[in-house]
């Protein structure tokens, strides 16, 4: 019951008194009662673990991050898998990852969406080698979709596609993409507030870490390293990072990655975002204001989130001006960009700018900020 309470704190939700909450779970236990979605979902952060993996019953609560993607049925004769339209959906693929970081994740969602039909009546009947190579077009393009909407701050869809990348992952019996796609979901169980089950997810990712790639297993262990932040775990979440700096230095090491962006630079940036969690802002200005500097123009959105997770240090340390300063600036990323994720940083600097409510410049930033919003 302690466990459930320190979960139900840091997930929002509403425990009764301690009186009725014993009732409940020995109703739970005695099978006289189905958790609710509430319960199911405080379980699963305590236990670090999916509905599913405890048995629940997942009809009775649909799980936001569990259920299946529904496509839409082709009218037309479905085609046939051949080099030449693989060679299509890669390209078009690139094209998509190149152009994100500049025009932002919502532009993108429809294009890359409308591909799914395609891919999959090209798995109904592809086989051999030509099998392997639709299904593994099928786990990037799914991921990638996966990672817009999570961008947009869409966690269901987020979950719901990067899922099925998962489910393309299996098939294939590819460590590497299995493992990459492990620590993906865990970021996106983060980014909703679920941080028990971010740490089993991630540790999932790092099941066979010995068979991947360095900068695969650097990217699993800072999944892990900012899940242990959100619980409060400075040791642990300490550990991980210097081990992901360690496989992140190895990257020569690797062929074509599927992590081509981590290195150790990337490392130091999650580890000063995990500072932020960790109440500890000096570390985190010293790191982030060093990466502003070196930040490649094509990253907007990351420059962006980088920008929020700074104004959010500075406010932690009482320099409300800079955290203005560096605020305002990301409001304007986020507006171009439309990222949800920079967004949600912002709301957390207006947390800790609240008591400079009064100034004019925290109102203005305050407003700017609720227009983006809709309030």
């Amino acid at each position: 019951m302690d466990a459930m309470a320190d979960a139900a704190d840091r997930l929002c939700i509403d425990l009764p008194a301690p009186s009725s909450l014993k009732t409940q779970v020995s109703m739970f236990e005695n099978g006289r009662r189905i958790p609710g979605q509430d319960y199911q979902t405080i379980f699963c952060e305590v236990y670090h673990s999916s509905r599913t993996d405890l048995g629940l019953c997942v009809e009775s609560a649909p799980s936001q991050l569990e259920s299946l993607p529904r496509l839409p049925t082709p009218q037309s004769l479905s085609p046939k898998a051949s080099p030449g339209v693989l060679d299509y959906l890669k390209s078009v693929f690139v094209q998509h990852a190149n152009a994100e970081p500049l025009v932002g994740s919502r532009f993108l969602v429809p294009a890359v969406q409308s591909q799914m039909p395609l891919i999959e009546e090209l798995c109904k009947d592809a086989d051999g080698p030509m099998r392997d190579d639709v299904v593994r077009v099928g786990a990037r393009y799914s991921e990638f979709l996966g990672w817009l909407h999570q961008d947009t701050g869409d966690s269901r869809e987020a979950m719901l596609w990067t899922n099925r990348a998962l489910d393309y992952a299996s098939e294939l019996a590819d460590p590497a993409l299995s493992s990459y796609v492990f620590q993906r979901r865990s970021n996106i169980a983060a980014e909703a507030g679920q941080a028990g089950y971010a740490v089993g997810l991630a540790n999932a990712a790092l099941r066979e870490e010995r068979k991947l790639p360095n900068q695969v297993r650097a990217v699993a262990l800072r999944a892990r390293a900012n899940a242990h932040a959100m619980l409060g775990h400075d040791d642990d979440c300490r550990r991980a990072f210097d081990e992901a700096r360690t496989f992140a230095d190895r990257a020569a090491e690797d062929g074509p990655s599927l992590a081509p962006y981590c290195s150790v630079a990337y490392i130091d940036m999650e580890a000063a975002n995990s500072a932020l969690q960790l109440h500890r802002p000096e570390d985190a200005v010293r790191t982030l204001e060093a990466s502003l500097t070196r930040w490649p123009a094509e990253q907007q959105r990351d420059r962006g989130l980088c920008l929020a997770r700074l104004a959010t240090a500075y406010a932690q340390m009482e320099d409300v001006e800079a955290a203005y300063k560096t605020g305002q600036e990301a409001a304007a990323i986020a507006q171009a960009t439309g990222s949800a994720r920079i967004l949600a940083e912002l709301g957390r600097l207006q947390v800790h700018l609240a008591r400079w409510s009064k100034l004019v410049e925290i109102a203005e930033l305050n407003r700017t900020l609720g227009t983006m919003k809709g309030n």
